[in-house]
């Protein structure tokens, strides 16, 4: 193996251009990366800066990927052997970021890596599992309909996404849940199961060449249990596959036994696991 190339860019268009094929091997476990770096790439006025997207190469091979957001680093799957010069590259670079997220070794081990190099306190934070769906298992009918969120739901999708931030311990700040709420209308992402009101929310997002990630997965405490995600996250799921989408995938919170159920029983499979960790 030749000497790993690391080359770094401030926008995601030279980017994906080099590691489509990479990811794209591996299209439903790189869904963050490929997600994220298409979609700002169609729309860069959504870029958030500070941002860095990263590339390992080896005599014109990629050897992995990365995505540096103002909210943590994202990995593709990578050996350790060149982990090592990526964490080379970014103290030398001087690059910030206070968490990691990604497939459960690369994460487990860039951890370990990072806070002996730096002196950071690690902390495991997440472990959440991704799912895939071809086909869409009908769970048990419900009254209501799947109908898309409007603008005139801007304040009930910023209460929801607050409840859901909040439910998965995404611990951001309320400027930035509008933020993401308000640009989430705009790109007309979320959908309500309704039945005379609306009883839950899904939300698609990070589209690739094949699939899309539903994302955003909410029910209110006072309608749970009574079976409205089901039918939320299936018929939003069909609604997806239907629009030509070879397939659904989603992550689920590993210690959450209800929504891993949920999820399974309506015809989404274990993918991979990943981590997220984060340092202090």
């Amino acid at each position: 193996m030749g000497k790993i190339l690391i080359h770094e860019y401030s926008n995601p268009a030279p980017f994906l251009h080099l590691t489509r094929t990479f990811l794209e091997t591996s299209e439903m476990e790189n869904t963050l990366l490929l997600g994220i770096s298409s979609w700002l790439t169609a729309h860069p006025e959504q870029i958030v800066q500070p941002s860095c997207f990263l590339v390992l190469e080896t005599n014109g091979n990629i050897r992995g990927a990365a995505i540096l957001t103002p909210r943590g680093l994202i990995l593709s799957r990578i050996k350790k052997a060149n982990l090592d010069q990526l964490l080379s590259h970014m103290s030398e670079k001087e690059l910030k970021f206070s968490s990691v997220e990604a497939p459960q070794n690369t994460a487990r081990t860039f951890a370990e890596l990072w806070s002996q190099k730096m002196g950071y306190t690690t902390r495991l934070y997440r472990t959440t599992r991704l799912y895939e769906l071809t086909n869409v298992i009908p769970p048990a009918p419900k009254e209501g309909q799947l109908r898309q969120a409007t603008k005139k739901d801007r304040s009930l999708v910023y209460r929801w996404m607050h409840g859901f931030s909040i439910d998965i311990r995404d611990h951001i700040k309320e400027k930035s849940i509008r933020e993401r709420a308000a640009q989430m209308l705009v790109d007309k992402r979320p959908y309500f199961w309704e039945d005379s009101v609306p009883r839950s929310m899904a939300a698609w997002g990070g589209p690739t060449a094949h699939g899309i990630r539903i994302s955003a997965v909410y029910t209110p405490p006072e309608f749970r249990g009574r079976g409205y995600a089901s039918v939320c996250v299936a018929a939003l799921s069909q609604a997806m596959l239907r629009s030509g989408k070879d397939f659904c995938c989603l992550f689920a919170d590993r210690t959450n036994p209800v929504s891993n159920r949920l999820y399974q029983r309506i015809g989404y499979r274990p993918v991979c696991d990943f981590a997220e960790y984060h340092f202090s």
